[in-house]
């Protein structure tokens, strides 16, 4: 797959995928679920959203072990794992994606516990993303390489 095609290419795409980023954060993962979910549906039946699955499934693990279900936990570490990978270059323009790699190959056999994920923060440019209103100063869309929209 290219690394173009996760691009997310609106404003309103770039703020949904960051509020979940800042939700997950904050250790709201119900809302984070809520942003990215919104994002996936908006983008559509379209190859570029695949790399948003990373962040749903992070989702996933930490839901499934609220419920105790360790083997659908592997699983979700297992594909997360393979996602990051093939979506590694569009997701850097993003994320830190090598902090996402290194938590999830730590616990790829290691037991893992909801304080755990509480304690796991999404970075960008190594600056942890936790309040809402780091999204105002609008964000420079990653293809643009770090110029600032005109106002």
């Amino acid at each position: 797959m290219e690394p173009s095609l996760f691009m997310l290419k609106t404003d309103n795409e770039i703020n949904l995928f960051f509020k979940g980023v800042i939700y997950f954060n904050k250790n709201e993962y119900t809302s984070a679920h809520h942003s990215w979910e919104t994002l996936w549906k908006n983008i559509g039946n379209n190859p570029r959203r695949l790399g948003l699955k990373v962040f749903l499934q992070l989702i996933g693990i930490y839901e499934n072990l609220y419920l105790n279900k360790l083997d659908s936990v592997r699983y979700l570490i297992k594909t997360s794992s393979k996602l990051l990978l093939k979506n590694n270059e569009a997701l850097k323009s993003y994320v830190e994606v090598e902090d996402i790699d290194n938590f999830l190959k730590l616990y790829k056999d290691k037991k893992i516990s909801l304080k755990v994920i509480d304690e796991f923060k999404i970075k960008r440019n190594g600056v942890e993303f936790t309040k809402t209103s780091e999204l105002n100063e609008h964000l420079p869309l990653p293809h643009t390489k770090g110029t600032k929209p005109a106002p």
